[in-house]
């Protein structure tokens, strides 16, 4: 097989990805993220502090999904913009990473429950380098000639997206377990019985640890390869004179790698929906309101225990005969 014709085919083989399964993205993703956000906004989850961050990153997913996806899928029939523009693909390829890292960063800080918005302004300046040292060569958007940025980029992805926040979420995730356990255990030993409050609460708090726990192991299995690839590409750029082919391949790896890092924010609304029973119940709560709203039905107002009773305890008005109506049947008597 010649160098041409294998260039050729893995280029083809990544333009059908691109149109196929990027729209599969789109068309999983977005409804995903969209509900994703109508739930999490719901008044009972908000009141858990982990859930807010929760919000914010199904916000950052679809984000994310439109920086990343849509112009590339604008580009399979049209002018690429990203190698015909060097503003568009520096404004594309930093918007893009402080989506993933915001992304990455909301759901390791919903672990530790901090207040993560007053990190936005650290993300914006970090990801700068992309706005500096991007370049276009080759119909390669990204940093090329420019060793040192190319480190620099490769160190702070390595760490700031990948073992940092790794570490972050699985450490934080293991102390939340190990406290709601003591928890449960001085609950447990605590002579006053539990109100149906505290157990819905007890039972919620689970559910939220379970939605930590996988979003963890799925963040950590989808960001390995563009990890693994990103090591890759650090060294294989000292190597002088690389083949057509060679590029070709390291062309078709990189943009595998990539397409990785769009499962999680396509793939958390069907993980939250298999993980979560609060979460199943707020979103058929939503579909019964969209219904409602769309037939012009109102829902059922069911009356509270407490109303029915003292409905029930109210004493019937008393009749009172006047004295003048009381002498005249006396009279008729």
């Amino acid at each position: 097989m010649s160098s041409t014709s294998l260039t050729y085919i893995l280029s083809n083989i990544q333009l059908q990805l691109e149109r196929y399964v990027y729209s599969l993205w789109i068309i999983l993703g977005v409804p995903g993220c969209i509900l994703d956000i109508m739930i999490f906004s719901r008044q009972r989850l908000r009141k858990i502090s982990c859930c807010n961050y929760f919000l914010a990153a199904s916000i950052n997913n679809l984000v994310t999904l439109f920086v990343g996806v849509l112009p590339v899928m604008y580009s399979i029939d049209h002018p690429d913009l990203l190698t015909t523009s060097l503003w568009f693909c520096k404004i594309r390829g930093y918007l893009f990473q402080i989506c993933l890292m915001l992304s990455r960063w909301f759901v390791a800080f919903a672990c530790i429950d901090r207040y993560a918005l007053k990190f936005d302004q650290f993300w914006t300046i970090i990801c700068s380098h992309r706005m500096i040292f991007y370049e276009i060569k080759g119909n390669i958007c990204g940093i090329i000639t420019n060793t040192g940025a190319a480190l620099y980029h490769s160190l702070y992805v390595l760490m700031g997206g990948g073992v940092l926040p790794a570490a972050t979420m699985i450490t934080c995730a293991l102390l939340i377990r190990r406290n709601l356990r003591f928890k449960r255990q001085r609950r447990q030993n605590d002579t006053v019985a539990d109100t149906e409050h505290q157990r819905q609460q007890s039972s919620l708090d689970q559910q939220v640890l379970k939605l930590l726990f996988i979003q963890s192991f799925f963040y950590i299995l989808l960001t390995t390869p563009q990890l693994i690839n990103l090591i890759y590409s650090t060294i294989s750029s000292t190597i002088p004179n690389r083949t057509t082919d060679r590029l070709a391949i390291d062309k078709i790896i990189a943009f595998l790698a990539e397409l990785m890092l769009y499962v999680f924010p396509v793939a958390s609304f069907y993980l939250y929906t298999l993980t979560a029973r609060a979460f199943q119940q707020e979103l058929v709560k939503i579909f019964r309101l969209i219904f409602n709203r769309l037939t012009g039905r109102r829902p059922i107002q069911v009356r509270s225990l407490d109303h029915t009773i003292s409905t029930h305890n109210r004493q019937e008005p008393t009749m009172h005969l006047s004295p003048v109506r009381n002498l005249t049947e006396n009279q008729h008597q």
